[in-house]
Protein backbone atom coordinates (compact mmCIF):
# COMPACT_ATOMS: atom_id res chain seq x y z
CA UNK A 1 0.00 0.00 0.00
CA UNK A 2 1.22 3.32 -0.93
CA UNK A 3 1.13 6.42 2.08
CA UNK A 4 -2.46 7.52 -0.23
CA UNK A 5 -3.77 4.17 0.56
CA UNK A 6 -3.15 3.89 4.07
CA UNK A 7 -4.51 7.34 4.80
CA UNK A 8 -7.85 5.98 2.90
CA UNK A 9 -7.88 3.06 4.92
CA UNK A 10 -6.99 4.71 8.32
CA UNK A 11 -10.13 6.89 7.60
CA UNK A 12 -12.71 4.02 6.89
CA UNK A 13 -11.10 2.33 10.02
CA UNK A 14 -12.16 5.35 11.87
CA UNK A 15 -16.05 5.90 9.93
CA UNK A 16 -17.32 2.21 10.44
CA UNK A 17 -16.41 2.80 14.03
CA UNK A 18 -18.90 5.81 13.98
CA UNK A 19 -21.02 3.74 12.10
CA UNK A 20 -20.55 0.82 14.48
CA UNK A 21 -19.52 -1.47 11.54
CA UNK A 22 -17.72 -4.50 13.20
CA UNK A 23 -17.49 -6.47 9.90
CA UNK A 24 -16.01 -3.17 7.62
CA UNK A 25 -13.41 -2.62 10.86
CA UNK A 26 -12.53 -6.48 10.97
CA UNK A 27 -11.74 -6.31 7.21
CA UNK A 28 -9.22 -3.87 7.94
CA UNK A 29 -7.50 -4.86 10.66
CA UNK A 30 -4.96 -7.94 11.10
CA UNK A 31 -5.54 -11.02 13.18
CA UNK A 32 -2.64 -9.41 15.94
CA UNK A 33 -4.70 -6.13 16.14
CA UNK A 34 -4.02 -4.25 19.02
CA UNK A 35 -6.38 -1.33 20.12
CA UNK A 36 -4.96 1.18 22.92
CA UNK A 37 -7.05 4.16 24.08
CA UNK A 38 -4.54 6.04 25.84
CA UNK A 39 -5.19 7.02 29.39
CA UNK A 40 -3.34 6.26 32.65
CA UNK A 41 -6.01 4.12 33.81
CA UNK A 42 -6.14 0.72 32.96
CA UNK A 43 -9.80 0.08 32.26
CA UNK A 44 -13.19 1.55 32.18
CA UNK A 45 -17.14 0.80 33.25
CA UNK A 46 -19.54 0.58 30.09
CA UNK A 47 -22.84 -0.63 30.98
CA UNK A 48 -21.80 -2.32 34.44
CA UNK A 49 -18.93 -4.12 32.42
CA UNK A 50 -15.11 -3.71 32.92
CA UNK A 51 -13.35 -3.07 29.99
CA UNK A 52 -9.38 -2.77 29.49
CA UNK A 53 -8.16 0.12 27.67
CA UNK A 54 -5.97 -2.58 26.06
CA UNK A 55 -7.70 -4.53 23.71
CA UNK A 56 -6.74 -7.32 20.64
CA UNK A 57 -8.90 -7.68 18.09
CA UNK A 58 -11.96 -9.98 18.78
CA UNK A 59 -12.75 -7.84 22.30
CA UNK A 60 -12.32 -4.67 20.44
CA UNK A 61 -14.91 -5.66 17.63
CA UNK A 62 -17.29 -6.53 19.98
CA UNK A 63 -17.00 -3.69 22.64
CA UNK A 64 -14.84 -1.25 21.12
CA UNK A 65 -16.58 -0.75 17.87
CA UNK A 66 -20.61 -0.82 19.67
CA UNK A 67 -19.55 1.72 21.72
CA UNK A 68 -19.78 4.62 19.67
CA UNK A 69 -23.09 4.03 19.35
CA UNK A 70 -23.88 2.93 22.98
CA UNK A 71 -22.31 6.41 24.49
CA UNK A 72 -24.30 8.55 21.70
CA UNK A 73 -27.21 9.30 20.38
CA UNK A 74 -26.14 8.63 16.71
CA UNK A 75 -22.38 8.39 16.36
CA UNK A 76 -19.32 10.99 16.76
CA UNK A 77 -19.47 12.60 14.01
CA UNK A 78 -15.67 12.29 13.27
CA UNK A 79 -13.84 15.07 11.40
CA UNK A 80 -10.46 14.52 10.04
CA UNK A 81 -8.78 17.82 9.91
CA UNK A 82 -5.25 16.21 9.03
CA UNK A 83 -3.73 13.07 8.21
CA UNK A 84 -0.06 12.16 8.33
CA UNK A 85 1.90 8.86 6.49
CA UNK A 86 5.01 7.94 6.83
CA UNK A 87 6.16 4.30 6.42
CA UNK A 88 3.83 1.71 7.97
CA UNK A 89 2.32 5.03 10.08
CA UNK A 90 -0.78 7.40 9.84
CA UNK A 91 -1.49 10.03 12.21
CA UNK A 92 -4.91 11.55 12.08
CA UNK A 93 -6.14 14.73 13.90
CA UNK A 94 -8.80 15.29 14.04
CA UNK A 95 -12.69 16.40 16.12
CA UNK A 96 -15.80 14.84 17.42
CA UNK A 97 -19.26 16.23 17.09
CA UNK A 98 -21.79 14.01 19.22
CA UNK A 99 -24.48 14.40 21.13
CA UNK A 100 -24.28 11.85 24.17
CA UNK A 101 -26.85 9.59 25.39
CA UNK A 102 -27.88 12.24 28.45
CA UNK A 103 -27.91 14.86 25.78
CA UNK A 104 -24.52 16.39 27.00
CA UNK A 105 -23.03 17.69 23.99
CA UNK A 106 -19.47 15.89 23.12
CA UNK A 107 -17.06 17.94 21.05
CA UNK A 108 -13.47 16.13 21.65
CA UNK A 109 -9.99 17.01 20.09
CA UNK A 110 -8.04 13.56 18.69
CA UNK A 111 -5.44 12.28 17.35
CA UNK A 112 -5.68 8.29 15.94
CA UNK A 113 -2.41 6.84 15.34
CA UNK A 114 -2.43 3.59 13.12
CA UNK A 115 0.40 0.90 12.65
CA UNK A 116 0.45 -1.13 9.28
CA UNK A 117 1.46 -4.77 8.91
CA UNK A 118 1.06 -5.37 5.02
CA UNK A 119 -1.88 -3.87 3.60
CA UNK A 120 -3.92 -4.28 7.22
CA UNK A 121 -4.11 -2.11 10.42
CA UNK A 122 -1.99 -3.79 13.24
CA UNK A 123 -2.22 -1.14 15.68
CA UNK A 124 -4.51 1.87 16.79
CA UNK A 125 -4.29 4.09 19.55
CA UNK A 126 -5.93 6.74 20.70
CA UNK A 127 -5.89 9.86 22.27
CA UNK A 128 -8.16 11.93 23.45
CA UNK A 129 -9.46 14.41 26.52
CA UNK A 130 -10.06 11.61 28.67
CA UNK A 131 -11.47 14.02 31.73
CA UNK A 132 -13.64 15.23 28.65
CA UNK A 133 -15.04 11.37 27.81
CA UNK A 134 -15.47 10.90 31.29
CA UNK A 135 -17.65 13.64 31.69
CA UNK A 136 -20.10 13.83 29.48
CA UNK A 137 -20.04 10.25 28.23
CA UNK A 138 -19.87 8.45 31.32
CA UNK A 139 -21.73 11.11 33.47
Amino acid sequence: MNAEEKKMAAVKLLLACDKGDAETAGDLISDDFIYENMERSQSYSMNGQEVSNKLTREPWLKFGVPAVRELTRDGMHFTVDLKISEGNYVAMFGESNAVAKNGKIYANCYCWFFEFSGEKICQLREYRDTKLSRDVLFD
